[in-house]
C-alpha cells in the first residue's frame, strides 16, 4: 500500500490554543462586521484559521484597509496580561511573558519592550473597545500571521508546522497496476529498479493492488498502462488541477468509496442509494481548496450534502462537488469565479437533514464529479490520486 502520509503524521487536538484565540472568538460576537459582510453569505463563514483549523464565529471580523482588527483588551485580559489604559493620553499598555507593549489610539506608532514599531493600521476605538491589527498582536506574542487576500482569510500559526502530507517527487509518468503484476516485473519492463519505484512512491511493502497507481521515476520508460488510458478525460491530468487539501493538512488515507451503499435517504424509506463520490476523512475546520478554475453554480444547504458548493470547471466539462462543509470562505456566490487552489471552505459534518444538521457522521470532505452536459456522475478517485501530487503550499511552509 502507498504511504501517502508522512509516517510521523498524526491527528492532533483541535482545541483553541490559549486564550489568545478564545478572545478572538469573543470579539467576533461583539457584532463588528467587515465590509464583505454587506453581501449576504450562503451559510456560515470563517475568516480566521489558527494552526491549520478554521475558527468559527457568528459574524465576520472587522477589516480595515485589508487588515483584520481585534480588541486588545480582550486579548490581554484573556491571556493573563497586565493591562492599563490612560484615558488622557489615550494610551494602552500591557505586559505579558516578559514583553511590554505600548500603543496610542489613532497612531501608527507602537512600542514593544521600548523598541518602536510601525503599525500597518492604527488602533481605533469602536463601541468603547480598542482594536488593533491582528498581525501586530500576534507577532508581539511571537506568532506568525499571513493574510490570504483572495479568500479574505487570516492565518495564524502559533507553533512550527509538524504534520506534512507526503507528495511524490516525480509524478509525470503514472502507471496503473494490472492483474498479476509484481513490482519487479514492472521495474524490469520499464527500465528502472524496484527500489527506485518504492522510494518514489513511499511504498512500505511490495504488495500491489489491481488498479493501484504507481508513479514511475524519471529514468523509466513511458508507462505501458498509463493513467490517461483509464480515466474518462485525460485533460484533467495536468498541473492546472490541485488536490483539495494543502501540503500541511492532515487527512486519513482514502480508498475508492465510489459506488458503495449509503442507507440514509431523505424519505427515510429504508432504501439503499449509491455513493456518488470519494470521502476523505479530516479534522473539522481543515481548509478546503478548489481543484480547478471555475464558476460557482450552486452554494448553500443541501439535505444530503449539508453546506456544499458546486463549481463548474473552466472547460465547462465537469461540475466539482464539495459537501459536508462546516463553513465557507467569505464572499462566495452563484456566478462567482474561483481559481484553482483558492480556499473555498472548511471540513465539517453537516448534512443528512434540515439546515444546520450536524453530527450524523464523522467530519470529512465528500468530493464528487459530474459531467456538465448530461449530469452523469464520474468516479473521481483516480483524478484525486493524481492531483494529490499537486498541493497548495502552506503559508507557513
Amino acid at each position: 500500500m502507498n504511504c501517502w502520509l508522512d509516517k510521523h503524521s498524526r491527528l492532533r487536538s483541535t482545541g483553541i490554543l490559549g486564550a489568545f484565540f478564545a478572545c478572538i472568538c469573543l470579539w467576533l460576537s461583539f457584532g463588528l462586521a467587515s465590509a464583505t459582510a454587506a453581501a449576504k453569505e450562503p451559510g456560515p463563514v470563517i475568516s480566521l484559521v489558527v494552526d491549520g483549523r478554521g475558527v468559527e464565529s457568528d459574524v465576520l471580523p472587522l477589516v480595515r484597509n485589508g487588515r483584520m482588527l481585534v480588541p486588545i483588551r480582550v486579548i490581554a485580559e484573556a491571556t493573563g496580561a497586565q493591562i492599563e489604559y490612560d484615558a488622557k493620553k489615550q494610551r494602552v499598555t500591557f505586559d505579558q511573558k516578559g514583553k511590554h507593549v505600548s500603543l496610542d489610539i489613532n497612531s501608527r506608532l507602537a512600542y514593544v519592550n521600548g523598541e518602536r514599531v510601525t503599525l500597518e493600521t492604527p488602533p481605533i476605538i469602536v463601541n468603547q473597545r480598542t482594536l488593533v491589527p491582528l498581525r501586530f498582536v500576534s507577532e508581539s506574542l511571537g506568532y506568525q500571521v499571513e493574510w490570504d487576500a483572495t479568500s479574505s482569510v487570516a492565518f495564524v500559526q502559533t507553533k512550527p508546522v509538524e504534520d506534512r502530507a507526503v507528495t511524490v517527487k516525480e509524478s509525470a509518468n503514472p502507471y496503473v497496476v494490472q492483474p498479476n503484476d509484481t513490482l519487479g516485473e514492472i521495474a524490469e519492463r520499464h527500465g528502472t529498479t524496484r527500489s527506485a519505484i518504492r522510494e518514489n512512491n513511499y511504498l512500505s511493502s511490495e504488495k500491489l493492488m489491481i488498479g493501484q497507481i504507481l508513479f514511475l521515476p524519471h529514468e523509466a520508460k513511458k508507462a505501458e498502462h498509463p493513467l490517461a488510458s483509464k480515466v474518462q478525460d485525460k485533460r484533467l491530468l495536468s498541473k492546472d488541477y490541485w488536490f483539495p487539501f494543502n501540503n500541511a493538512s492532515w487527512y486519513e488515507p482514502y480508498g475508492d468509496s465510489f459506488g458503495s451503499d449509503r442507507e440514509w435517504t431523505e424519505s427515510q424509506s429504508g432504501s439503499v442509494r449509491s455513493h456518488e463520490g470519494i470521502d476523505i476523512m479530516a479534522p473539522k475546520g481543515t481548509p478546503i481548496y478548489s481543484v480547478s478554475d471555475g464558476t460557482i453554480n450552486r452554494v448553500g444547504w443541501n439535505t444530503y450534502g449539508g453546506w456544499r458548493i458546486n463549481i463548474t470547471d473552466k472547460n465547462g466539462q465537469f461540475r466539482m462537488y464539495y459537501a459536508h462543509l462546516s463553513a465557507y470562505a467569505p464572499g462566495l456566490r452563484v456566478g462567482g469565479t474561483v481559481k484553482a487552489g483558492q480556499l473555498i471552505g472548511f471540513v465539517g459534518d453537516t448534512g443528512y437533514g434540515g439546515p444546520g444538521t450536524v453530527g450524523m457522521f464523522a467530519p470529512h470532505l465528500h468530493f464528487g464529479m459530474y459531467r456538465n452536459d448530461n449530469g452523469r456522475v464520474v468516479d473521481p478517485f483516480d483524478y484525486l490520486r493524481y492531483w494529490e501530487q499537486n498541493k497548495v503550499v502552506s503559508l507557513f511552509a
